[in-house]
This record gives structure tokens, C-alpha cells and sequence, in this order.
């Protein structure tokens, strides 16, 4: 069983984003903040993170993937997809360097993310 959380803070990109995982996963989750990202991590338990770069609160996608990575326990493994708005390949680099797994330049396909989980989920 397949899950994807969520971390947007753009209802709109969210909106589209469950849309999507909706055809490749059994399970979604959303969230708006970095809290709710934290919380559902150990409770849900998803397969792969989609991870908004760019946030309206003190900590940003490269931050965020720095916590998840120095976590303890499963999650600090999880697959992270980074979803964002910037094209550069300076950006992609950015985000790999932080420890994504993956980088998808907005707006978001289900061809897009299917092409970047399948990579990483079995």
C-alpha cells in the first residue's frame, strides 16, 4: 500500500497535487505547514513526502528536508519529492544537495509525479 504526504501551503497547488497522487496512490495526505508535515510523518507513515520548496513560515523546503533527513527512525529515509516553481538547474541541485529525492517544476502532472516516484517507490 502507497502513500503521499503533502506539504503545500497553496491551496490551489494542493488542491491539484491530491488530484494527482490520487490516481498512483492509495492513500493521501495534505498538510499547510512544516508542524503538520512533523506530526503526520510519525503517524501516517507515507511512502514519499511531496514537499512545497517555497513556504510562508520561517522554514523552507531546503530546512525542512535538513530536519526530516537528521530525524531518527524510518522517516528520516523517506523519499522526498521536491515540487516547485523555479526551473533553473541551479535549483534542482539545491534541493538534491539538501537531500531530495527529486525535484518537479510546477504545476504538477500526474505524468510528472509518476515519473519521479517511480523511481523511487518499488
Amino acid at each position: 500500500m502507497s502513500k503521499i504526504l503533502i506539504l503545500d501551503d497553496s491551496p490551489t497547488d494542493t488542491y491539484l497535487a491530491k488530484k494527482c497522487a490520487e490516481t498512483l496512490f492509495s492513500e493521501v495526505r495534505a498538510v499547510s505547514t512544516a508542524e503538520g508535515l512533523f506530526k503526520e510523518l510519525r503517524d501516517f507513515e507515507p511512502s514519499v513526502v511531496l514537499l512545497d520548496w517555497h513556504l510562508d513560515e520561517p522554514r523552507n523546503g531546503i530546512s525542512i528536508i535538513g530536519e526530516i533527513r537528521d530525524g531518527d527512525g524510518q522517516s528520516s529515509a523517506v523519499p522526498i519529492v521536491v515540487v516547485s516553481s523555479r526551473r533553473m538547474p541551479a535549483d534542482k541541485q539545491n534541493a538534491m544537495n539538501a537531500g531530495a529525492s527529486d525535484y518537479i517544476v510546477k504545476p504538477i502532472s500526474v505524468e510528472s509525479l509518476a515519473a519521479a516516484v517511480s523511481k523511487l517507490i518499488p
